[in-house]
């Protein structure tokens, strides 16, 4: 980042007022003392520096040390979250996916959250769209339910940079998918 930012020509003060992000994170984040958690941080920064938001989520979730084997108690492949929707849809919604691969699998929230260490709850208000995953929760979803860590990252990022449209146009995020709990007869 701090490659991008003075190839830029930006100082720490000068990007800190176009990102909205306070100095002392930037450098703090710049001299690796804390590493890049939220995607509202990295979106607001690769719009400041006029980069690609997706490459630095997926950068910051790289960071990310990967689970390992018992942790995961692996048999098979990682699994993309493209292969979740199906042949004929695309994945808009990080929510989206969670409740599909749920559903898929036939697991509850509750076993959901056994897998991934997230809270029951809150994994229900991502579902549903209510919340947003920060990277390091996206890297333990994907870790925990053996999904591409890339994928579910875009996917989050998508998410963000939604929320990031509505935002300035001081409207409210909702966004406008079926009712991912109704059932279909």
């Amino acid at each position: 980042m701090r490659r991008r930012r003075q190839a830029s020509g930006l100082s720490i003060n000068r990007l800190a007022v176009r990102s909205g992000i306070s100095a002392s994170t930037i450098g703090t984040l710049e001299r690796g003392r804390t590493p890049l958690q939220s995607l509202w941080t990295a979106a607001a920064l690769a719009y400041a520096l006029k980069a690609d938001p997706y490459a630095l989520a997926i950068a910051a979730g790289r960071s990310y040390p990967a689970a390992t084997r018992s942790d995961r108690d692996r048999g098979h492949r990682t699994v993309r979250a493209s292969d979740i929707a199906g042949p004929h849809r695309t994945l808009t919604y990080f929510g989206e996916m969670l409740y599909l691969w749920r559903i898929r699998h036939n697991r509850t929230l509750t076993q959901v959250a056994e897998l991934t260490g997230a809270d029951r709850l809150w994994l229900s208000r991502v579902e549903r769209m209510a919340a947003a995953p920060s990277i390091p929760t996206v890297v333990k979803i994907a870790d925990g339910l053996n999904l591409s860590r890339t994928e579910l990252l875009v996917l989050a990022m998508r998410d963000q940079h939604c929320r990031n449209l509505y935002a300035r146009e001081n409207m409210v995020y909702a966004p406008h998918v079926r009712d991912l709990y109704a059932r279909s007869g």
